[in-house]
């Protein structure tokens, strides 16, 4: 779950960063490669920054038997390091072929520093659009300490917003129960969100394992909150801060435009405001609602 500006800069996906062009020569990397572009599988060692901490052996199995079949179709990306080459895309690939018994692997080489290299890799998993919350936070948290960022220069960096990556980083102090719920799938990022904001880790336990059993949504969680904790501001005045501020992004992310959304104190009432800069962007928004002008 992104919101639409890190979205439009991690969505650019590896292709933008890696510039390959297929009349482009592949860097030739040792003399012992039995082809252009192949370097020995021994030469070659993971990526520092690989946000995925959990690889499937039985998915790595079974694409190694793929790639016995069919071949390796498309290379894995490395960079050159003093004692041979590290990963920057593509462990999955890399493991199966040493699975397969494979000398070597078709390979391109970019000459990136460390944190494009971090970046690289964390783009790749997001666009498996398997990697799980947990280990997001994670790899952004070794991002920050390795290359001794602050939680600002990484949003910067990345695209994002700061708040959106401090959260990330508040989600890795929920218990071991939690975010193992969260790694499941059987929590998002939002239920992750509002329970790191509660204080007894029994309490977050116990309120995870209900929103797990019940399949509540966000909203439903933060009701069940706002009960426990007694009659509020919050209750008086409609929907917080926190889910209006989630549900703005949604619905930036699928207008392509600024969207707020302002709560009455009268409770169900309110203001959605959209805002456009050009009529090239009007035009956008009639299109996405579906209004045609009357003649």
């Amino acid at each position: 779950m992104t919101d639409g500006k890190t979205k439009s800069r991690l969505g650019r996906g590896l292709s933008s960063l890696i510039s390959i062009s297929s009349d482009v020569p592949l860097e030739q990397p040792a003399e012992t490669s039995p082809g252009p572009g192949d370097i020995p599988l021994g030469m070659i060692v993971p990526n520092p920054h690989q946000p995925r901490r959990t690889i499937n052996p039985a998915a790595i199995a079974e694409l190694a038997l793929s790639l016995k079949s069919t071949g390796l179709i498309q290379p894995i990306v490395v960079r050159k390091v003093e004692q041979g080459y590290e990963l920057i895309a593509g462990e999955r690939r890399w493991r199966a072929a040493k699975e397969a018994g494979f000398a070597s692997i078709p390979a391109i080489v970019r000459d990136v520093d460390q944190f494009t290299q971090a970046q690289m890799a964390l783009i790749e998993n997001i666009q498996r659009e398997d990697l799980n919350v947990i280990d997001r936070a994670a790899a952004y948290r070794t991002i920050i300490q390795q290359l001794g960022l602050t939680q600002a220069e990484l949003a910067q960096r990345l695209g994002e917003e700061r708040s959106s990556v401090a959260n990330y980083l508040r989600i890795l102090d929920l218990s071991e129960p939690v975010r193992e719920l969260v790694k499941e799938g059987k929590l998002h990022l939002g239920h992750a969100k509002l329970l790191a904001g509660i204080p007894g880790l029994s309490e977050q336990e116990r309120l995870a394992k209900l929103v797990a059993a019940r399949d509540l949504s966000v909203r439903e969680l933060e009701r069940l909150i706002q009960k426990k904790q007694g009659p509020s501001k919050s209750d008086q005045t409609g929907p917080s801060s926190a889910y209006l501020g989630e549900l703005e992004k949604s619905l930036s992310r699928q207008l392509g435009l600024r969207v707020q959304v302002k709560a009455s104190s009268r409770k169900g009432k309110g203001r959605l405001v959209i805002r456009y800069n050009t009529l090239d962007e009007f035009d956008q928004l009639m299109k996405a609602l579906g209004v045609k002008p009357e003649e």
